[in-house]
This record gives structure tokens, sequence and C-alpha cells, in this order.
């Protein structure tokens, strides 16, 4: 199944799901094609992604103000050529990455309904939800996401260590003049 949606063709990686859908619960994989890794490796400035496959599960969680929530989790792996942080040399290593996240429906989330009364808050409750406007969750934004946190524009290859370059001392103006004779 393609993930190209022409409206939205100026994203890296578009993949639009009904609300109601990803509330029902669904289970995705999915893998880059060879276009999709060149937009994404020349956005972040990679040699070569020679790989991205992502795994995306969402389901729908109970609130306790009846709103509409959307658990996603969104788990990739890929392997990545870059320049090395320290040698400028290229490697190739591995990367993973994990993202969840909630989304709910912008019209029915109420921070009102959640600040009511005196309550306990459990970690859950302290990040904000996304706010989702059209009835679509776009997972190819959390995908995004999840690479930005796994890719290191700077990482190392392995036994890497940065030398510092050996610098001549410039001379002292003072050392020039010393050597300047005098009659």
């Amino acid at each position: 199944m393609a993930d190209v949606h022409p409206e939205n063709d100026d994203l890296l990686w578009s993949h639009p799901v009904a609300f109601d859908k990803a509330f029902a619960g669904l289970d995705l994989s999915l893998e880059a094609d060879e276009a999709r890794r060149a937009r994404i490796q020349a956005a972040f400035g990679m040699i070569e992604l020679i790989s991205l496959t992502v795994n995306a599960h969402t389901h729908g969680k109970p609130s306790h103000d009846q709103t509409e929530t959307v658990h996603i989790r969104v788990e990739l792996s890929g392997e990545v050529t870059q320049e090395c942080g320290a040698t400028l040399e290229p490697f190739t290593h591995a990367i993973s990455s994990r993202l969840e996240v909630d989304c709910v429906k912008a019209e029915t989330y109420s921070k009102s309904a959640q600040a009511t009364g005196e309550q306990e808050l459990s970690a859950d409750d302290l990040d904000e939800p996304d706010l989702i406007g059209n009835g679509r969750i776009d997972l190819g934004l959390y995908i995004i996401e999840a690479l930005g946190e796994a890719y290191d524009p700077f990482a190392r290859k392995p036994g890497a260590v940065f030398e510092e370059p050996e610098v001549e001392a410039e001379p002292s103006p003072f050392a020039a003049l010393s050597r300047l004779k005098f009659d």
C-alpha cells in the first residue's frame, strides 16, 4: 500500500488515518521506499538512508472526562550512513526509536474539563495530547519525529576519538623584533 498523498507532498512522510479507525485500533507495518528515503536523507543531511522500517500501533484510550483519546506508538528501525562527528569519515550504523503520544479531537477537548475539581495527577496527565482538527491523524509526522529523536547528526563511529590538529604557534611580534639588527 503506497502512502503517497499529493495534498501532503511537501511532508517528508505522510500517512493519514481516520481518527475513528485509529481509535478502533490499527497495527501497521510501513517501509520507506527509495524515493522517500532519498527525501529524508537529504532533509537530515545523511550520506545514505539505507533502510527505514516502522511499526505503528494505535488504540482508543479511556479518559476520565469522556474525551475520545487515541494512543499512538511508533517504533522505527533503520540503517544509515553518515559522516563521523569526530573523524569526518563515513560509517554505517543502526538507528532505532520508540515514540508514544496521545491525540484528541480538538472540538471535543477542553482543558477546563480536565481541570475541574481537585484531583490526583499521574505522569500521563502532565503531557498535553496533540489536538486533531480535521478528523485525520497523520502518522507520518510521528514517524519523522521518532526519526529525529533516533538520528544523531554528530554520531561517532565506534572507537573514533577526536584529535586536535597540531597548530604551529604564531611567532610573537616581539620575537620578530628581536631578530632585527640595529646598527
